[in-house]
């Protein structure tokens, strides 16, 4: 079985690039200026990507229902507009777009703020419609582009965001954030070299800018230069104290350095802060997998999964420490989740094969393994994991292959010499099953308790 998972994906180590531009116009709603939200379309799960999800239409009908009773008083609709609910702004940012009574410069400034709010519902194409307008409105509007640039990046259109980052930066060639966000989205291509040559800028331009520094921070640790993360991640705690996404990131490169008891500590803290971070439970339910300390972890995976019922690492990792606990049908039902979910998921194929295997499901065993090694080839473990199976099928001679093929890999590698020697003595290889069976119980000692658990012992 393969202990190697992770609720990160690359994309969660990053701040989300939705941090939004809105704008004052001067001399009209001047009660509302520039605010900065944050919007979490991406986990820390280097999260696992969030995916765009139109409202269905009757929430539509409930939300044009209430912006007619908010445009009774425009100024308080700006308010709203202008807010951080977005079904709220969506409602007061319609009613003052078709009063007719805007100008075009307001009526901009409406259509970013509307399209800010379907950003943050994570409805992408209709806030770039709605951005689309401001830009037609306002052809300089800078932070209409940034803000489309960043829902083109949410898409995975790349090449659109960085077309509307770079202009952006053209017209406001001073606005720290727009350098951030477009940091994140070389980072997102892999470009890290260029990520961190913005992030400089963006730090540069603001050096209290705790959002560049934390961003800057998770593109070091992709790099593997993890002091230079930690280095930034205490520098952005620091400056925002309060901030959980920082101190999960920071988690992130303690695990990466192998400094396992501060990543607890700073999972611990990032959950405190925002208890709704089913990635960092996940990564927490992870490094207490690690330690032994199953109830935690299966306790952390239960908590992700309340909060992202849809979270595939999470019944993975929920899944192995079943089967650390022997509760083999609980781990299974766990792997079926996360293959429902990501069906080409090549580790939870292959856990399932090795939990398949230990309950005597051979063929439904082997079919995973095959599965697995379709999706992810000459993988260590899944070899290993169907080599078991070959065996308690009596398949001497497949067995034989696969112990190989692993020990062709890593030719101390206890289970597979153990597992060949075993398949040699079936074979009729005595001589060969001693010599591989002495070396394995050399590297490890209790390797024979360890198939016998499995269902497998030497002959006499």
């Amino acid at each position: 079985m393969n202990y190697e998972v992770n609720c990160r994906s690359y994309l969660g180590s990053f701040l989300p690039i939705h941090r939004l531009h809105r704008r004052i116009i001067p001399g009209k709603h001047a009660n509302v200026g520039y605010e900065s939200f944050s919007v979490k379309t991406f986990f820390d799960a280097r999260s696992v990507c969030s995916a765009g999800y139109a409202a269905p239409a009757a929430v539509w009908c409930v939300l044009l229902f209430s912006g007619a009773t908010a445009a009774q008083n425009p100024a308080d609709n700006w308010a709203r507009c202008e807010g951080s609910d977005p079904d709220s702004s969506i409602a007061a940012c319609t009613a003052l777009i078709e009063s007719g009574k805007e100008d075009n410069e307001n009526q901009a400034v409406a259509f970013n703020s509307r399209g800010i709010a379907h950003s943050m519902k994570n409805q992408q194409d209709q806030a770039i419609a709605d951005f689309n307008q401001a830009i037609q409105l306002e052809p300089d509007y800078a932070g209409a582009f940034s803000n489309r640039a960043n829902a083109y990046a949410a898409r995975g259109d790349f090449d659109r965001a960085m077309a509307d980052f770079n202009r952006a930066i053209q017209l406001k060639p001073d606005d720290s954030d727009a350098y951030s966000y477009r940091g994140v989205a070389y980072a997102f291509m892999g470009q890290f070299d260029k990520a961190i040559a913005d992030f400089d800028r963006a730090i540069q331009l603001k050096p209290e800018n705790a959002g560049a520094l934390n961003n800057r921070g998770s593109a070091y640790d992709s790099m593997g230069k993890y002091e230079r993360a930690i280095a930034d991640f205490d520098k952005a705690i620091e400056l925002k104290p309060d901030d959980a996404e920082a101190y999960s990131n920071r988690g992130n490169a303690y695990t990466d350095e192998h400094q396992y008891d501060k990543a607890i500590t700073d999972y611990t803290q990032a959950v405190r802060l925002n208890p709704e971070d089913a990635g960092t439970y996940c990564n927490r339910g992870i490094r207490y997998l690690a330690n032994g300390m199953l109830d935690e972890a299966i306790g952390d995976f239960d908590k992700a999964l309340r909060i992202r019922p849809d979270l595939t690492e999470a019944y993975d990792a929920r899944g192995i420490a079943h089967h650390r606990e022997d509760k083999e049908q609980l781990a299974i039902a766990d792997f079926d989740q996360a293959i429902r979910l990501k069906p080409d998921d090549a580790e939870a194929y292959g856990n399932r094969c090795f939990s398949r295997a230990l309950v005597g499901q051979l063929s439904l065993a082997l079919e995973d393994c095959n599965k697995s090694l379709m999706l992810r080839a000459n993988d260590a473990a899944t070899l290993n994991s169907r080599g078991l199976v070959h065996l308690k099928s009596n398949d001497a001679e497949g067995a034989m292959a696969d112990y190989s093929a692993v020990l062709a890999m890593n030719p101390v590698m206890a289970i597979a010499l153990y597992g060949r020697g075993l398949a040699k003595q079936r074979s009729g290889d005595a001589a060969g099953a001693v010599a591989d069976m002495d070396a394995a119980k050399a590297i490890q000692t209790d390797v024979a308790s360890q198939f016998a658990k499995w269902g497998i012992t030497a002959k006499p």
